[in-house]
C-alpha cells in the first residue's frame, strides 16, 4: 500500500513550523493556508519529524488502496 500526505486544516494552527522545517513539502498558499508541494513523494523521515512537532496535529499519512 501507498501513503498520502494530508492535511487537516480544521485542525491547523497555522504556527507555520512545517513550512519553517520543511519548505520543500509544505507552503503557504494565496488564501494564508498551508498546503502541500507538488511532488511524486514526499522524504518520510522529514514528514514524519514534522508530523511529531506540529501543535495542531493536523499533518498525517493516509493508507491507499
Amino acid at each position: 500500500m501507498q501513503k498520502k500526505l494530508e492535511i487537516d486544516l480544521s485542525e491547523c494552527v497555522l504556527c507555520d513550523i512545517c513550512v519553517e522545517l520543511c519548505p520543500h513539502v509544505f507552503r503557504k498558499n494565496d488564501a494564508n493556508y498551508i498546503e502541500l508541494v507538488e511532488s511524486d513523494s514526499y522524504p518520510e523521515e522529514d514528514i514524519n519529524d514534522i508530523i511529531r512537532s506540529c501543535r495542531g496535529h493536523c499533518i498525517e499519512w493516509i493508507e491507499e488502496t
